[in-house]
């Protein structure tokens, strides 16, 4: 079974709730596990947030919300 993207997220970070990852750095590790679609909304929905970098729990709500 394919992992959801919300467990590609987890794996990316590490399941480590204090790292903070940046568009480019969110982009690279998940470009090849996403569509180009749903991972240019969420970069998207990433940038929207102002901050320069956001932490796995952000992420994932960010990503909840572009399905």
């Amino acid at each position: 079974m394919e992992p959801t993207p919300q467990e590609l997220l987890a794996d990316l970070y590490g399941y480590d709730q204090d790292a903070h990852f940046a568009t480019t750095q969110l982009r690279e590790g998940l470009a090849h596990r996403m569509s180009p679609a749903q991972l240019d909304e969420f970069i998207a929905a990433v940038e929207a947030t102002g901050y320069p970098a956001v932490d796995l729990e952000t992420a994932t709500a960010l990503l909840d919300g572009t399905r």
